[in-house]
Formats: C-alpha cells, structure tokens, sequence
C-alpha cells in the first residue's frame, strides 16, 4: 500500500540544519528520510491503539495542562483496592473464589490496567512537552 505524502517548506537554522545534513552523511541515509523520522519520532503519542472505551479520556489528556498531567501520572491504586485486589488474588490461587469475587477481581483488574496506561500516556505527554521523567525506579513506586 502506497502511503499519500505531501511536500512541506519550512526554513530550519543552519546548526539544526547541519545536525540533519551530519546525520543523514553518517547513517548513509537521505536528508529527507532522516527528517522524517525525526518528525514522526516526535509527535505527540496517539491514542489509536489504545482500547476504544479509554481512547476519549487518552485524548482530552492531550489538551489538559501540566499539572493535570503530573497529576494524572503520578496517580495511584487506592490502600483499599490493592489490599482487595491482593486478597482475591490470594484467594483465586487457593481455588476458594466465588463467582461473584472472580467478576469483582476482573473489574478491580480492568481498573487497574486503565489506570496504568493513563498513567503511562500521560507520563508519555509529559516527556513530549520537554519535561523530564522520574526513573524507572522512581515510577515503579508510584504503582
């Protein structure tokens, strides 16, 4: 399949310009395929992958400020439902969970797989606006 293009003229400063030039002679690249992948690795991250019931809220993070994100990125699975999530886990691995608790521990697990990727998109949307990210270690904690 042959993906439609459309011719772009922008003026860059000379030192991006070179830094483009340099890259594209040192990878044996073209200039301009080098520019393009330099754009598309650049774009705010998108939200079509993501699961269509959370793909309205991934979306309307786009236009929210700075603190909305941080907020959003550094949320958290309440005390109370790790501590539940934890007690039916242990429960389905003893085999003693009802029905009822099964549903309950996919709802509570569903949850938490939306919090996470909010929280990953919006950490994704942070580092896009030039904030840098906590470490690894940092974010692991946060969970």
């Amino acid at each position: 399949m042959t993906v439609q293009t459309r011719p772009v003229t922008i003026d860059l400063p000379d030192p991006i310009y070179r830094q483009l030039q340099q890259t594209a002679h040192e990878t044996k690249r073209r200039l301009e395929d080098v520019l393009l992948q330099t754009i598309s690795g650049n774009l705010p991250p998108g939200t079509e992958d993501a699961p269509a019931d959370m793909q309205a809220e991934l979306q309307a993070l786009q236009w929210a400020d700075d603190k909305t994100l941080w907020t959003a990125a550094r949320s958290r699975v309440s005390p109370e439902q790790q501590a539940r999530q934890e007690h039916l886990l242990a429960q389905n691995q003893r085999g003693v969970i009802s029905s009822e608790e099964r549903l309950e521990l996919e709802r509570l697990g569903d949850a938490i797989d939306k919090l996470t990727l909010k929280k990953a998109y919006a950490y994704a949307l942070l580092r896009w606006r030039g904030f840098p990210l906590p470490s690894l270690d940092a974010m692991e904690r946060q969970l």
